[in-house]
């Protein structure tokens, strides 16, 4: 489960006390639910992440209303920084450097991904799962489900589900050496409360701001492609395809998303020119690793929330096909 963003596994604050440990039939039915309320459920609350020492706090505010999810994420420290999401549009503003960018969403629709039941096959021949304790978070009972990756390709996740909604509530992102690689948590939450629309709307104003973006949604293309990855791990399988222009304004890129049902791997390509100067090489984001290279004239980027091996193994296997 990864990228675009922050959101993606929704969690909380860490654990103030266990209660008896809860008896479920089978994981995966908590698996179904904590993806069904990703698209179903709303909320607001203080979400707190944490990775290597770093820790950051920011109020999100998410409402589904007639099938429509607007979502609102705000820093509470450091410099200001806003996100506001609808279900096709993108705001991200950035008071400090005077700009706002505006995109269209064309990939991600919801915090975690949907998991349908054919994907539970796969699912199990990637991951391990095990029922854990309950534990209280933010003062709510909290389902634990334990995901173990059977390779060194991918992460493990331990995962808190709220008891009565299925929301996430805590997300631990897992080494296979058991360390916490990233860690999001929610410190308060309010569940199925009413969510006004000023709660939605930005505190920073766009007309002061320099506004970059695309004035309009590139089409998705599912099309073949010049470009193909022949390096996965298993159980990875395209999931996306798109062109879309930069919201930068630098030109169009190649989108490609891989996803083993649970994890996702993104591999940009944008053609450009030596005199660009842009870095190659393997770079860390909080828990993203990314790796860049350059194939004749176009830039490669393999990014997600996997190990750095990961990215760089995909990267070798990015081919034109020139045929």
């Amino acid at each position: 489960m990864t990228g675009s963003g922050l959101i993606r596994r929704m969690v909380v604050v860490f654990v103030i006390g266990f209660l008896p440990a809860h008896v479920f039939s089978d994981p995966f039915d908590w698996l179904m639910k904590i993806s069904k309320a990703a698209a179903d459920v709303n909320f607001i609350g203080t979400l707190v992440y944490t990775n290597n020492g770093e820790i950051k706090t920011m109020e999100v505010a998410r409402r589904i209303q007639g099938g429509l999810m607007q979502e609102r994420i705000y820093s509470l420290d450091g410099e200001p920084r806003e996100i506001i999401r609808s279900e096709d549009k993108v705001w991200c503003y950035i008071p400090d450097q005077n700009m706002v960018v505006h995109d269209y969403r064309q990939v991600t629709k919801s915090g975690f991904p949907i998991i349908l039941p054919d994907d539970l096959d796969q699912l199990r021949q990637n991951y391990g799962f095990e029922e854990g304790e309950d534990a209280r978070i933010a003062d709510r009972v909290a389902i634990q489900i334990k995901v173990t990756a059977n390779d060194s390709w991918r992460y493990g996740y331990t995962l808190w589900a709220d008891k009565h909604s299925g929301l996430l509530l805590r997300s631990d992102l897992v080494s296979q050496g058991g360390e916490i690689v990233e860690q999001y948590l929610f410190a308060d939450i309010e569940i199925n409360g009413v969510i006004t629309d000023a709660q939605l709307a930005p505190v920073s104003n766009a007309d002061e701001l320099r506004l970059f973006g695309n004035s309009e949604p590139m089409p998705e293309s599912f099309e073949s492609s010049e470009w193909s990855v022949t390096e996965l791990p298993d159980g990875y399988r395209l999931n996306h395809h798109i062109r879309r222009m930069s919201p930068m304004g630098k030109g169009e890129i190649e989108h490609f998303v891989y996803s083993d049902g649970l994890s996702s791997l993104s591999v940009f390509i944008k053609k450009t020119s030596q005199s660009q100067g842009e870095m190659t090489g393997l770079s860390r984001m909080g828990a993203v690793h990314a790796y860049r290279t350059r194939i004749g004239n176009h830039l490669v980027t393999v990014m997600g929330e996997v190990p750095a091996e990961t990215v760089k193994a995909v990267a070798r296997g990015v081919q034109l096909n020139t045929g």
